[in-house]
């Protein structure tokens, strides 16, 4: 009997071993694992830009920025406007102004150079239909921009104008 308890426990010996041994196998897989997986997502969060190469990324919205930057504005100014306001009373009002127009960019001189009779014409037909009282504050001149945008667009067909500035405008 002494021999079977001998038996036994060299069997639950070498049991003992192989459980510890598949355990150690078990933890090191696991480990093996998890480091590739961390390699993995590291990899992935490298690759994304999300951490590192912060250099290259700055540097691609600045050459977007640069190229999206709009070109220097072109100004073309129009020969100076003297007109007879309309009047109900009988007395006589002129209109003086001086007016630049803020273009899309350089190519639109050429085109305005082309129209500039028709835009004068445009001009000098809408100015004397307005009365002084058209004219009076700046919701007047609002009104005068907008106007003056509205029928130079439809005499160009482009929006090649982006911008009416007044650097006179005298009402007597």
């Amino acid at each position: 009997m002494a021999e079977d308890d001998v038996k036994e426990s060299d069997a639950s010996g070498e049991e003992s071993a192989e459980g510890e041994e598949k355990k150690t196998k078990g933890k090191k897989g696991i480990i093996i694992i998890a480091a590739i997986a961390l390699i993995g997502i590291v990899g992935g969060i490298l690759a994304s830009g999300i951490l590192g190469g912060g250099d290259e990324e700055e540097a691609k919205p600045k050459a977007k920025k640069e190229a999206a930057k709009p070109a220097d504005p072109v100004f073309y100014e129009l020969p100076e406007f003297l007109v007879n306001l309309s009047s109900n009373t009988g007395r006589v009002s002129f209109l003086k102004m001086s007016v630049t127009l803020e273009l899309r960019d350089k190519e639109s001189v050429a085109q305005l150079e082309a129209y500039k009779p028709k835009v004068m014409d445009t001009f000098n037909t809408y100015l004397r239909e307005l009365r002084p009282s058209d004219l009076s504050g700046s919701a007047g001149i609002y009104r005068l921009r907008e106007e003056l945008m509205v029928r130079l667009n439809k005499t160009l067909n482009d929006d090649m104008v982006q911008d009416i500035l007044f650097s006179e405008i005298l009402v007597q």
